[in-house]
């Protein structure tokens, strides 16, 4: 029987039953966050949107080859978003690196914080920088890496002003790395925009891929495999063989 007030049924292999994660949504959120931004990508369109890979996208920038194949697709479908929506931004946040996905962005400034660099001052979990007036800020393959996911959103949240996007993107399988400091094999795509939802953002958009073949793949030989394996396609399997979720969300303008 489902609880009441909860997150931690969303997340794909841990159990996310932590006192943080209780008491901020109610079931009917759940259930409108995956028929709203998830169920009407479960056709025939998404899932062979990539049956035929766009080679010639291959960017020189950053070369697909020896970068795992979710990856490339998440890129993709960021790139594919922006212009779609014909987004550009003027101050962005760039969070533990210079992700590709900067590229697709028109920019005037990015400010860049790396936790390697300073694992106190760039600590999501107490992220308090000066500058709090950021339009765009980009989260990739960090959240399995915190234990408190949901004040780390908040945080950022912070960090973003009114009407300013926030896309965060996290595996949904992965294998163990960066042990200790690897806190979830993955995310749903409920799971992840529920937890920007919690921490008081507005979802504008979720994507998701996965495939079985690469999910055997990489586990047998505990990598990340690159495009190369599918032979210029890479269906996806949708909620079957989850490799890789990703969200758009806003912080919502004040209200006057």
């Amino acid at each position: 029987m489902l609880r009441k007030n909860c997150l931690f049924f969303c997340l794909l292999i841990y159990n996310y039953n932590t006192v943080f994660a209780s008491q901020l949504l109610q079931n009917t959120d759940i259930e409108k966050i995956y028929n709203s931004y998830i169920k009407p990508n479960l056709n025939n369109e998404y899932r062979f949107r990539y049956k035929s890979l766009p080679l010639n996208k291959n960017p020189k920038f950053w070369p697909w080859e020896n970068k795992d194949l979710p990856r490339v697709i998440a890129t993709l479908e960021f790139e594919r978003f922006i212009k779609a929506n014909n987004i550009s931004y003027q101050k962005g946040l760039a969070i533990n690196g210079i992700d590709p996905e900067w590229h697709y962005l028109k920019a005037a400034k990015i400010v860049t914080i790396n936790y390697a660099d300073d694992n106190e001052k760039y600590d999501l979990h107490s992220l308090d920088l000066p500058e709090k007036d950021f339009d765009f800020a980009i989260c990739c393959q960090t959240l399995e890496h915190v234990y408190d996911p949901v004040s780390c959103v908040k945080n950022i949240y912070k960090h973003i002003k009114p009407g300013g996007i926030l896309y965060l993107q996290v595996p949904g399988n992965n294998i163990p790395h960066s042990t200790p400091f690897h806190f979830y094999t993955g995310f749903t795509a409920t799971g992840i925009g529920a937890i920007v939802q919690a921490a008081g953002f507005k979802i504008l958009s979720i994507g998701h891929w996965g495939n079985l073949k690469y999910q055997k793949i990489m586990h047998e030989t505990n990598s990340w495999p690159d495009y190369k394996i599918f032979k210029g396609t890479a269906i996806n399997d949708l909620e079957c063989s989850p490799m890789i979720t990703w969200v758009f969300a806003c912080k919502p303008p004040i209200s006057i």
